[in-house]
């Protein structure tokens, strides 16, 4: 029987990226998370992480910076005693420009982190991964991907051409990796947004309930251990999708 995952979470100390990354390490993973500005979030996630029995560690990286990605995936590997089998591409940018605008220099400061960064190290987990053992990744997209509006558009590029991606190492990469993605709807409440207006957002959908970060680490252990699952997005979006909205949720 295989050992569980030693797993990259990009992003892992905060939000999403933490709900997936403790996630994991509950079920049994070694988890590296990644992070790109050190904080007692980063100290706290680790002793989270080492709280459940597991091996775990964290690895500082500028994932704007191509330089710095290669590194990331050995240097985990390294700080876990195992090579990774696993690696979840959670961190991102997340800034708003539409085709008014927009410049290179936004499509460039989201497509390095979003897209870039999100290729190589999956080329860096294929490198180290052992012979006979099929790597799990999971890409975090967006459900606007299946709703497209025209803001945030630098981010959104930057999210369909990793959907793109995902699709290429899906077909290209069996049987020596596994590719799915997870698209999120409304989940989180942004940065210093009051808690009423979140909760009135939230519920904006088909369902009237707002998935949590909960159900997103519940979708990414599914895509994660599922040994026969590849190529697949799971939208957890409670339908928001099917809304037709015409910006984003935030804007209304």
């Amino acid at each position: 029987m295989s050992l569980p995952h030693a797993v990259l979470v990009t992003g892992g100390a905060r939000r999403l990226g933490a709900a997936m990354a403790l996630a994991c390490a509950t079920a049994g993973m070694d988890v590296a998370l990644h992070y790109r500005t050190d904080g007692q979030d980063v100290a706290d996630m680790l002793n989270a992480l080492h709280s459940k029995g597991v091996k775990a560690a964290a690895i500082a990286a500028d994932l704007a910076d191509p330089a710095q990605v290669p590194d990331v995936v050995p240097t985990a590997a390294m700080a876990l005693g195992r090579p990774l089998t696993a690696l979840v591409n959670s961190a991102s940018i997340f800034d708003w420009d539409d085709i008014s605008t927009l410049t290179a220099d936004r499509m460039l400061a989201h497509f390095l982190p979003n897209t870039v960064a999100p290729a190589l190290l999956s080329q860096a987990l294929l490198a180290q991964l052992p012979d006979g053992v099929t790597g799990s990744i999971v890409n975090i997209l967006d459900q606007k991907l299946a709703s497209p509006h025209g803001d945030h558009l630098s981010y959104t590029l930057s999210k369909y051409a990793l959907m793109g991606l995902g699709e290429v190492l899906a077909r290209s990469g069996a049987p020596r990796l596994r590719v799915n993605a997870i698209a999120p709807g409304y989940v989180l409440p942004a940065p210093g947004q009051e808690q009423a207006e979140f909760e009135r957002l939230h519920a904006q959908n088909p369902l009237h309930v707002g998935p949590d970060a909960d159900d997103i680490a519940r979708a990414c252990l599914y895509l994660l251990q599922s040994a026969v699952t590849t190529g697949q997005t799971l939208y957890v979006d409670a339908g928001l999708r099917f809304a037709g909205l015409e910006k984003d949720i935030s804007f209304y």
